[in-house]
C-alpha cells in the first residue's frame, strides 16, 4: 500500500512558546497507526494514500517546555486534551504543518463553561465541538517561528456556514474569547459551534474580499474537531483551487 507522511507540531491553546512533547497522535480510521511528538512537540507519522484521515491527539500530561521570545526555556507540568483535526483525503502528497493547538484543562474548562458546553462525567463534550480559524495566506508554507511572529493569524470579516445546516457559530474576538454579539471573524479569526451532533459536515468560509478553503469536520461524542491553521479555512491565494486533500 503506497503512503504520504504527515507531519506538524502539537502546541498549547493560547501558548505557542509550549510545545507538547510525549503526545501520542493517531487516525481515526487506522488505529493501528500512531506517532509520537519529540521534545519539540514535532510528529511524523505515514498515513494511507487514497485514504480520508481524521488525526487527533490523545489526552495526556508532562512535563513541558515553555520557550518564551526572550530569556531561557523552563519546564512545567501541563495536561492537555484529546483534539481532532479535520479529516484529510490523501491523494499522493505529503501533508506538512499538520499542527495541534490543543487547550490545557484551564483554557478548556474555561471555554467550555463559557460556551456552556453540556458534558459527561469525563469532562468530554456529550455531542461534539467544531472549531476553526479563518487564517491568512501568510501563514501557509512558512516554519513555525514565522507562524509565531504572524500572530493573529486571522482574516477579519469572514462567515461561515456548515453542510448539513447547524445554527450560526460564535466568533472569537481579537482577545481570542468567545463573543456572542459579534455576526463576524475578527483579526483574530477564530469560530466555533460549540454543540454539534453526530454527522459528518462540511465547513465553508466567506467573505466579501478573500476566498477560503472548505473542510471536512467528522463529528462523533465527545470530539473537539480544531481545524487550526495553517488548515482548516484558510485562505486562497487569487485563481488558486481548493487542495484535494481538503
Amino acid at each position: 500500500m503506497s503512503t504520504v507522511e504527515m507531519s506538524g507540531r502539537a502546541y498549547e491553546f493560547g501558548h505557542m512558546e509550549t510545545f507538547i512533547s510525549g503526545a501520542t497522535i493517531r487516525i481515526r480510521e487506522f488505529p493501528n497507526l500512531s506517532a509520537v511528538t519529540d521534545a519539540f512537540g514535532d510528529f511524523r507519522i505515514r498515513v494511507p494514500d487514497g485514504s480520508l484521515v481524521t488525526p487527533y491527539i490523545e489526552t495526556g500530561g508532562g512535563t513541558v517546555t515553555r520557550r518564551p521570545r526572550d530569556g531561557d526555556p523552563f519546564e512545567e507540568e501541563s495536561h492537555w486534551n484529546e483534539i481532532d483535526l479535520q479529516t484529510f483525503r490523501t491523494d499522493g502528497e505529503d501533508l506538512r504543518n499538520v499542527n495541534f493547538q490543543t487547550p490545557p484543562d484551564a483554557e478548556f474548562e474555561a471555554l467550555k463553561a463559557l460556551l456552556e458546553v453540556p458534558s459527561g462525567e469525563d469532562g468530554r463534550p456529550l455531542q461534539s465541538v467544531i472549531v476553526t480559524t479563518s487564517s491568512a495566506r501568510n501563514v501557509r508554507g512558512v516554519e513555525y517561528e514565522t507562524f509565531w511572529e504572524r500572530t493573529p493569524h486571522g482574516v477579519a470579516g469572514a462567515t461561515a456556514s456548515a453542510d448539513p445546516e447547524l445554527p450560526q457559530p460564535v466568533y472569537f474576538n481579537e482577545y481570542v474569547v468567545p463573543d456572542f454579539t459579534r455576526t463576524e471573524t475578527s483579526i483574530d479569526g477564530g469560530i466555533i459551534w460549540p454543540i454539534v451532533p453526530s454527522g459528518t459536515y462540511r465547513i465553508t468560509t466567506t467573505s466579501a474580499d478573500h476566498r477560503f478553503a472548505s473542510f471536512t469536520a467528522t463529528c462523533a461524542p465527545g470530539r473537539v474537531v480544531n481545524a487550526n491553521p495553517p488548515w482548516g479555512a484558510f485562505e486562497l491565494s487569487p485563481g488558486e483551487n481548493e487542495p484535494a486533500s481538503c
